[in-house]
């Protein structure tokens, strides 16, 4: 038995769903505000748990995730328990050290590396993972990324000097922006401060977002009606489903993101343009 929540990145669900011909997949129930529900393990016999898979953080809400309470768990019941820590790395203090984790996993290009590169982190030796060649003593078929693998480790070596610093950067951005846009009418957050990382603010909007994204767009914002592995997919968002959203609902969906390149005189602009145009549309209907 694989289990896992709706939450988790296609990378990890679609490759559970693709086994499910030999082994059954459970889905954990996620709560309004988009974190898994670890009271659902309870329902299921851990015996015939091959994998438990808990993210850090959702890609999309930027929810974070009660992982480590996910780790200890398997850990009491010999569960292997993979974690996605795509989200967090260099962005929330971090340690797999002591945390149970049997193996977990990260992509660079989400802290500035070049894009095909990313780690798999294992407790026990991993096995071979590809029918082909014997790259990486036969774990994996493929020649190696040197160029990405270079520039990952580039990262890594500022985040060990620099994390700290860029972390509490990173905290006051994000307060600051959810805060102007406390004071715009009509929206909410899909996620509590003391439960999302800083860097992520996710909306909903009082109208469909899709106008409203064409018009932030024109005038220099960035933003988006979920994560970028999303983008062009005209499916409603399975995270927001799972969080009890309609299909209706899922369209009134924002996502904000905030990075190295951030600076805080650009929140209150886009505050400002986001209240406008909210305004504008509103009139006009």
């Amino acid at each position: 038995m694989l289990v896992a929540s709706r939450l988790e990145h296609p990378s990890v669900q679609e490759p559970m769903l693709r086994l499910a011909a030999a082994q059954s997949v459970e889905w954990l129930p996620v709560t309004s505000q988009g974190r898994v529900d670890l009271d659902g393990l309870e329902t299921l016999p851990s015996e015939h748990m091959r994998m438990l898979a808990v993210m850090a953080a959702n890609n999309e809400t930027g929810a974070l995730q009660p992982w480590r309470e996910a780790c200890a768990w398997g850990v009491e019941r010999s569960v292997p328990v993979h974690v996605d820590l795509t989200q967090v790395v260099g962005k929330v203090p971090l340690s797999l050290d002591g945390s149970g984790a049997a193996s977990a996993s990260l992509s660079g290009h989400k802290l500035g590396a070049l894009a095909g590169i990313g780690v798999l982190w294992s407790r026990e030796d991993l096995a071979p993972m590809t029918v082909g060649g014997a790259q990486e003593r036969g774990r994996r078929a493929g020649t190696e990324n040197l160029a990405g693998i270079v520039t990952l480790g580039a990262v890594a070596d500022w985040l060990v000097r620099n994390g700290a610093e860029e972390r509490a950067r990173t905290e006051s951005l994000g307060a600051r922006l959810r805060e102007l846009l406390g004071s715009v009418p009509g929206i909410a957050f899909s996620v509590p401060q003391d439960k999302v990382l800083a860097g992520t603010v996710h909306l909903r909007l009082p109208t469909d977002a899709e106008p409203v994204l064409i018009r932030l767009d024109m005038q220099g914002v960035c933003a988006s009606m979920g994560s970028a592995c999303s983008a062009g997919v005209a499916k409603p968002s399975r995270t927001l489903l799972a969080m009890g959203w309609t299909e209706r609902e899922s369209r009134f969906a924002l996502r904000l993101s905030l990075g190295w390149s951030t600076e805080e005189e650009e929140l209150s602009e886009a505050a400002r343009i986001l209240g406008q145009i909210l305004s504008n549309l509103a009139n006009v209907a």
